[in-house]
């Protein structure tokens, strides 16, 4: 079966940036119960142990990102909730989010109450957006 893989992973060249770097970059958006109901950007709505984002199964509010590759480095620069509409995020919704489980081959992200801490999956229409620097090349800049 073919990958789903993008050919171009957003290089930064021209940018003063380390040689084999590029950012990737995408958003999900939820539906009921936390569910990934779709996907854009770089990571695809997957399976789980196949490349691209799933929620991760017995866990409250936590999706696993899982690359096409291993990196020499990946960094999750950023990841941000957006909420559904202009209400307030409330105490019965994630409003808060933290990356988990980082390596060269993917990571985690986790939705949680900022108030309490305790693990929560998001309010359908949640959009969660990342950002994340990868490095291909291990040589000199």
């Amino acid at each position: 079966m073919a990958r789903t893989t993008p050919r171009l992973l957003f290089p930064i060249t021209g940018s003063g940036g380390r040689r084999g770097a590029a950012i990737l970059f995408g958003s999900i958006t939820l539906g009921a119960s936390g569910a990934i109901a779709s996907a854009s950007g770089f990571f695809p709505s997957a399976a789980a142990g196949v490349f691209g984002v799933v929620k991760t199964s017995a866990k409250t509010g936590r999706y696993t990102f899982k690359t096409d590759r291993t990196y020499r480095t990946l960094r999750v620069v950023g990841v941000s909730v957006v909420g559904a509409t202009d209400a307030a995020f409330g105490n019965t919704n994630a409003n808060a989010v933290q990356v988990r489980n980082s390596s060269t081959t993917g990571f985690d992200l986790q939705l949680f109450l900022a108030s309490t801490g305790a693990d929560t999956d998001g309010a359908s229409g949640y959009v969660i957006n990342y950002l994340v620097q990868v490095e291909t090349y291990g040589g000199k800049s």
